[in-house]
């Protein structure tokens, strides 16, 4: 047991090196192998099937579905960026809008409070403008500041996306794939259908549920339901969170508002997606993860502050990598405990 808890700690350890310092410099080459291997049963089909060259079927599968995913992402790119820019152009108007609200509601502590009329709202004005203030004299400049590397990390991405392309035909080109040792297949194997099933699991997830949130927010008139879409699923994607934190109040302020068919549309989206969760789950992770929600939202906070935005990803992975270790571990403990037994009623019956 005792080495058991070593070689977790060690898996641990180096995990976080690997995450931390290897994976930035190989994460083009390793999203290339995982997509060769994705698509590697079409190529078969085409060469073996059909009697199509290898080649031709390598560079169009990969050419045909590169060029597909990149043009879709590119299309929603472009609508995110267009109802976030609106977004911005309308916040003078939502501006004014929260301070006449917020002057109706600093009246009224006024009259609660009996202080004169519009002392509330003038401390509320004035800390709002030293905000203002402190974001144009120190985060404007950082931002112009950061220009410089937001054009280097493009450059970065697409000379990543080149790598990634380039390195795909050249490994489905290859004869072999390259193979595991022995030693490491069980727990290969194990993560072939847990650890990046994690992964798979919750993009097919995030994007069903993107896509219906997004369908509601179209139906109610909103202006932004990609942009809201996309946020309110990432959300969705937490567990224990999930989409009813900003659903369901904002369904509530619908209803206030006298707006009840907005506020029926929220909550059936709400209804509809956590629906949606609860059926796809069970399906996509089957019963090889079988991690408590618990631990995934520690493994998603631990991650997050060790690897930034990536430990949303990187962390749960990391979790579900210790927990088949450890299953390995454990049954190979078993073997060995049984092995002992059975030696020994075998030495006494002597």
């Amino acid at each position: 047991m005792r080495t058991r808890y070593i070689i977790l700690g060690l898996t641990a350890l180096a995990l976080f090196l690997v995450f931390r310092f290897l994976l930035p410099l190989v994460l083009p080459f390793v999203l290339a192998y995982f997509f060769a291997k994705t698509v590697a049963p079409i190529i078969h089909f085409l060469t073996a099937k059909l009697k199509w060259k290898k080649r031709v079927s390598v560079i169009m599968v990969v050419c045909i579905t590169v060029f597909a995913v990149s043009g879709f992402l590119f299309y929603i790119t472009s609508m995110v960026i267009g109802q976030a820019i609106l977004l911005l152009q309308k916040i003078p108007v939502y501006q004014q809008f929260i301070s006449e609200a917020v002057e109706q509601i600093c009246c009224q502590c006024d009259q609660m409070l009996e202080l004169r009329v519009g002392t509330s709202y003038q401390y509320i004005e004035a800390q709002t403008e030293n905000l203002y203030h402190n974001l144009e004299q120190e985060v404007i400049p950082w931002l112009y500041s950061c220009a410089a590397e937001i054009f280097r990390f493009i450059a970065q991405i697409g000379a990543g996306l080149f790598i990634f392309f380039v390195s795909t035909l050249l490994i489905l080109l290859d004869d072999s794939f390259p193979r595991i040792h022995k030693k490491m297949r069980p727990i290969a194997k194990k993560l072939k259908y847990a650890g990046f099933a994690y992964i798979k699991a919750q993009g097919i997830i995030l994007f069903i549920v993107a896509v219906v949130i997004s369908l509601g927010l179209f139906l109610m008139g909103n202006d932004y339901a990609v942009l809201f879409g996309i946020g309110i699923a990432i959300f969705d994607a937490f567990p224990i969170v999930g989409s009813g934190v900003v659903l369901v109040p904002w369904a509530i302020l619908e209803m206030i508002g006298g707006h009840f068919y907005q506020a029926a549309i929220l909550l059936t989206v709400f209804v509809v997606s956590a629906f949606l969760r609860e059926i796809l789950e069970p399906r996509l992770f089957g019963k090889e993860i079988g991690m408590k929600p618990l631990f995934v939202l520690i493994s998603v906070y631990v991650g997050v502050a060790l690897f930034q935005i990536g430990g949303i990803i990187l962390g749960p992975v990391a979790l579900t990598i210790l927990k088949v270790v450890n299953e390995v571990l454990l049954q190979q403990e078993k073997a060995a405990q049984e092995k002992e037994k059975s030696d020994v009623q075998g030495s006494s019956s002597e």
